[in-house]
């Protein structure tokens, strides 16, 4: 690669380094806000009980609900092929990015070209209205900029006979994006969580083995909801639709639920101030759900997140982290090991992190690797995982699964939504899957271990092995985990293709 494309990088680098007082002192302000917001917007809320962690200025926590994590790719896209190909009254979408030849389905050729995401849709919209809101791009610099996705918008659009309409959302402010990530299928069911519907920047499309491939494995996470919290998601499409292109979608239908689902979910978002006519004050529910939340916790803390730049949730972290107690209490993260565009920033925050932790072995942070024979000087290769997923497990008791990454951005500026969790069952079935993904290990051992044992014994153990297996290149990785390490990790793209590429002579 020329030099010359480093340039970009170095300067963005310098750039935050010099504008992040500015930011912090200008997010402070926001941040005052999102207190009083929460108070005194919080009028409508009816709550289950007094548990702090529910978020007193959005939509209220709801009962009868029934909730699937999907983790990675693959279980995603293909519970939402089902729904869509069952859809009876309308869809709705609503993304950061969107890809209109995105497979959904890669059993075979036909599958790969059959399923791909515009035929799909336009197949759905010969029986329903689907209806699909994108951000509408940065400007100019940073991409999906503008052009890219007016020509997204332009290719939905070409299909005559069907009721399918994608509009852009053009009303965040500049510099900042709409991030959420969600569908809703006839009221009935909901989708929430970090996986976009796009092959930008990474094929979303991944197994939880994340075989070694062309691109860079992708591991994120969504859930399916159904119930009354699904109703809130589709309120949020509605909401946002109507003030985004000042039209009203068809009539919401009541949700369906069984009386016996007793699973309690709050949609909680990031709306920026000054953005949406629903909410001039802004809506910071997900800010508040993970600062309570770790308050909170008792024994554990498990995030995974592509970012973790919030000085405020460091704050938190630190001070659960320092507070005295009578039973052990761990925190593991788990992040991608060269974010992009903004692995200077993840590294501070973990160093900041180690340095509170001082030893005594409260915090541990990781990212995790696939490993496959490939071609060069030596047989194996190793790659990072690309870290996506956005979320947080406390006490195998409260998860949140939603779009948000750990950052101002998401917890401020930013339209976010994340389905937040209160039943062990969920929690506990997320981190163990995680884990078990994580630590290549089965379900049942993950499930059998205390949490606190495998945190300080298997993770570290496992990632010990791993950095011996990458230095010495001889074999393929026994599990995924290796420690997250500030400055060059192992396998950066570039000099893994230089190396493969050798002159014969």
């Amino acid at each position: 690669m020329p030099m010359f494309q480093f340039i970009p990088q170095l300067a963005s680098l310098q750039a935050r380094r010099v504008l992040a007082p500015v930011h912090q002192r200008r997010h402070r302000r926001l941040r005052t806000g999102v207190r009083r917001s929460a108070l005194r917007y919080g009028t409508h809320f009816t709550a289950l009980d007094d548990d702090p962690r529910w978020y007193a200025g959005g939509m209220p926590p709801r009962l009868h609900n029934r909730v699937t994590p999907l983790i990675d790719g693959k279980r995603y896209l293909t519970a939402l092929l089902e729904e869509l190909q069952g859809a009876e009254h309308y869809v709705f979408v609503i993304s950061w990015c969107l890809t209109p030849d995105l497979p959904l389905h890669r059993q075979d050729r036909p599958a790969l070209l059959e399923s791909r995401l515009k035929l799909v849709l336009a197949a759905t919209a010969r029986r329903v209205p689907v209806r699909v809101l994108l951000w509408s791009g940065a400007p100019f610099l940073f991409k999906p900029d503008s052009k890219m996705v007016e020509a997204v918008q332009c290719e939905l659009s070409g299909y005559s006979g069907v009721d399918l309409e994608c509009r852009l959302d053009r009303t965040a402010h500049f510099s900042h994006t709409h991030h959420q990530k969600a569908v809703v299928i006839d009221g009935r069911v909901a989708f929430v969580g970090g996986m976009d519907l796009t092959t930008f920047a990474g094929d979303r499309w991944d197994t939880s083995d994340h075989p070694l491939r062309a691109g860079p494995n992708w591991h994120d996470v969504q859930v399916r909801i159904e119930g009354e919290a699904a109703a809130d998601v589709d309120q949020n499409f509605r909401q946002r639709w109507q003030d985004a292109t000042g039209e009203k979608c068809a009539a919401q239908r009541a949700p369906t639920f069984d009386p016996e689902w007793n699973t309690p979910v709050q949609i909680v978002r990031t709306i920026p101030k000054r953005t949406y006519k629903f909410a001039p004050h802004g809506e910071f529910g997900i800010h508040h759900a993970y600062i309570k939340a770790i308050q909170q916790a008792k024994r554990f803390v498990y995030i995974e997140n592509q970012y973790l730049w919030s000085s405020e949730i460091v704050d938190a972290m630190i001070e659960a982290m320092n507070r005295e107690r009578k039973e052990q209490f761990r925190i593991v993260v788990v992040l991608p090991a060269n974010a992009i565009d903004g692995k200077w920033d993840n590294d501070r925050q973990v160093k900041t992190l180690r340095a509170a932790d001082n030893g005594r072995g409260i915090f541990s942070a990781y990212c995790p690797y696939s490993s496959g024979p490939t071609g060069g000087e030596h047989a194996f290769n190793y790659r990072p995982i690309y870290v996506h997923a956005k979320v947080m497990v406390v006490d195998d008791e409260w998860v949140t699964i939603g779009s948000a990454n750990l950052n101002e951005r998401g917890l401020i500026t930013d339209s976010e939504i994340v389905a937040a969790i209160r039943e062990p069952d969920i929690a506990r079935a997320v981190r163990v899957d995680l884990w078990s993904e994580h630590l290549s290990m089965s379900r049942a051992e993950v499930a059998a271990a205390n949490p606190i044992a495998l945190i300080d014994n298997e993770w570290p153990r496992r990632a010990d092995q791993n950095a011996g297996t990458i230095k010495r290149k001889d074999a393929p990785l026994l599990s995924a985990v290796h420690r997250y390490e500030s400055g060059r990790m192992p396998g950066v793209w570039l000099l893994e293709e230089a190396e493969a590429v050798t002159l014969e002579h």
